[in-house]
């Protein structure tokens, strides 16, 4: 692993000196027009700024690599852990040409299938920890990240906000692509520092990132750095994507979205003066403080007609049309039940019988008279 604290370049890099290029790493990204690992420098990637890129960035840019030196010994470990601090500048005659930085660590690349069904190596960007789809991850043969990851990731990212904030450097570009984490310990490693200003910075365009607060056009500030991270923590944590960002606060269960830390981070998103926003060192206790298990969303009850096994809901029968329960019906007797009103007919064929014969014997006495 490389890092800002074992770098074997000066302060300023005439180009020729790493114009070698190994693996061409990007292209034409950003503000960068190429980024190549030095091949005499193995680890080590040569980023080249694109032409017109503004005048004032080159003292920042001097500023921002000597600053670790002057850092307490834990924030300077944390920039060689999590940062992907720039080293040197490297100049083209009195043209700053572009910038070495750290190669990310392998621990930060991992196996991904394919639609082909191939696997390759890619690097594991947050943008892959802000999905709430369990068939995101399954296509790519991942297992999706647990609460204990999301609260990791959440809480290194904070840590190096933190870490910014602290030595007043605006980083202004928080989002999906510019960092990468790891699996299980949810290490990260934040890239593209070389373009963060001190005390204020240009305005960056971001879509679903832009701070309400700030016009576009208007000097960026750790202030506006507080509602970006905001944003980013809250993703990370739940997985909610879109333009909204507090739809992914909605989605924190309730005694999180309550409690002290959600409430912090509802500050950092809708607080009408951006100086009413907690500072990221207030976020971070309040995340190293959660624990997974508040993370945990108790998932719904299955609707009777269940999409996942399609299976119909049970018609109910209506009351008046439903049998008796077996417990109330009527046994059948056994050998047969003496039943009175049977009788009836019987006896009334029997009187009827009876007075057709005295009806009869009558007759018959008249004609022998």
């Amino acid at each position: 692993m490389r890092a800002w604290s074992d770098s074997p370049f000066e302060a300023v890099t005439p180009l020729r000196e790493v114009a070698a290029r190994g693996t061409v790493i990007a292209a034409e990204n950003g503000e960068s027009e190429i980024v190549y690992e030095c091949a005499d420098h193995p680890g080590w990637l040569v980023k080249l700024y694109r032409p017109g890129r503004p005048a004032e960035a080159a003292g920042v840019l001097e500023r921002l690599i000597a600053l670790p030196a002057g850092m307490p010994a834990a924030d300077r470990a944390l920039v060689d852990r999590s940062v992907c601090w720039p080293v040197t500048r490297v100049v083209d005659g009195a043209r700053t040409a572009g910038v070495v930085i750290a190669r990310a660590p392998a621990e930060f690349s991992v196996p991904m299938r394919m639609i082909s069904g191939s696997t390759t190596v890619r690097l594991l960007e947050v943008d892959h920890l802000v999905q709430s789809d369990p068939a995101f991850f399954a296509r790519r043969g991942w297992e999706a990240p647990g609460p204990a990851e999301r609260l990791s990731v959440a809480r290194n990212l904070a840590a190096v906000g933190a870490l910014l904030e602290r030595h007043d450097v605006v980083y202004g570009d928080w989002s999906y692509a510019n960092a990468f984490w790891t699996r299980r310990s949810g290490r990260v490693f934040v890239i593209d520092v070389d373009s963060c200003g001190l005390s204020d910075r240009p305005w960056v365009e971001s879509k679903m990132w832009d701070d309400p607060r700030v016009a576009p056009g208007d000097r960026l500030t750790v202030r506006t750095d507080r509602y970006k991270l905001a944003v980013l923590i809250l993703r990370c944590l739940t997985g909610v994507r879109g333009p909204d960002p507090e739809a992914a606060h909605a989605a924190l269960p309730s005694a999180v979205r309550d409690g002290p830390l959600g409430r912090a981070l509802h500050r950092s998103l809708t607080a009408a003066d951006p100086a009413l926003r907690p500072p990221v060192a207030d976020l971070l206790p309040l995340l190293e403080a959660a624990h997974p298990d508040q993370f945990v969303r108790v998932p719904a009850p299955r609707p009777p007609h269940s999409p996942v096994t399609g299976t119909p809901p049970e018609r109910a029968t209506p009351p008046e049309h439903r049998p008796p329960p077996p417990e109330h019906r009527t046994a059948p007797p056994i050998g047969g039940a003496f039943r009175p009103e049977r009788l009836l007919p019987v006896v009334i064929v029997a009187c009827l019988a009876v007075l057709v014969l005295l009806a009869g014997a009558g007759l018959v006495a008249s004609l022998f008279a």
